[in-house]
């Protein structure tokens, strides 16, 4: 991978991060795109995730299909298929989600979110497992996502927690009640690309908050990605994804230590 440059922009491994005990990730998620050279068999795998992963609840997922057909006398009829798209697993807390599907293998962890050395920990007897029984040739690809989510008080601006978001018809005096807005940016003279969303919607009764601000970093490999390199992507992308969640949150490092 080297020590390439993008302008201002280079993957510096040696660069901490502060470790944020109250950081507002709702999802941290690694997904590995690895079709199998051997296609999985559905009964069998289930027997070896219930006893290899004990400690997880273990539910079959399928894909559903739906479209309309249209007859020559002019009809027109819903028809709908099925098929089996791999298992999902939880944890007996629930904070532990795996999706092992016929070519991805995607690990979460839900809020509190601990830390990286741990969400590994917890993905990569998963993975070993995937290799094992599928025996892919290669990563064809990596995504590393982060959701946060930032309840918002009555009338509480936004640029108190992020890098300004220009509104929508501002000449107009009018200004949005919610949205969504994407960036898609590519790590010039590195294998990634960033999606950054940012969004407003209503929050959860619950939550006692009327909005909820959030910041989900998505970072994504442009290329495939041998098991020897596995390691030394993933902390590449660790490290972009803390770059960027450090640059746009303002002050993060003390609003939630």
């Amino acid at each position: 991978m080297g020590d390439r440059v993008m302008g201002n922009f280079s993957i510096d491994l040696n660069e901490s991060f502060e470790s944020l005990r109250n950081a507002p990730i709702v999802e941290a998620v690694i997904q590995l795109n690895a079709p199998p050279s051997h296609p999985f068999e559905q009964t069998k795998l289930k027997d070896l995730l219930e006893t290899r992963f004990a400690g997880y609840k273990t539910h079959g997922q399928m894909q559903i299909e739906a479209g309309f057909e249209s007859s020559a006398d002019g009809n027109v009829a819903m028809h709908h298929t099925s098929d089996w798209a791999g298992y999902r697993l939880h944890s007996g807390d629930g904070k532990y989600i795996c999706q092992w599907k016929r070519s991805a293998l995607v690990f979460s962890r839900l809020q509190p979110y601990e830390t990286w050395s741990k969400l590994l920990e917890g993905a990569m007897p998963f993975w070993k497992a995937y290799q094992e029984v599928g025996r892919p040739d290669i990563i064809e690809g990596i995504g590393v996502r982060f959701i946060s989510q930032i309840p918002l008080k009555e009338n509480e601006r936004l640029s108190k927690y992020v890098q300004k978001i220009h509104p929508p018809l501002i000449g107009l005096g009018l200004q949005a009640d919610s949205f969504f807005h994407q960036d898609t940016i590519p790590v010039k003279g590195y294998p990634y690309e960033i999606r950054l969303i940012r969004a407003v919607q209503p929050a959860a009764e619950k939550s006692g908050s009327r909005k909820v601000l959030i910041v989900d970093i998505d970072v994504s490999t442009t290329r495939a990605v041998t098991f020897d390199e596995l390691d030394k992507v993933l902390d590449e992308m660790r490290y972009i994804k803390n770059k960027v969640f450090f640059t746009y949150m303002k002050d993060a490092a003390e609003r939630f230590r």
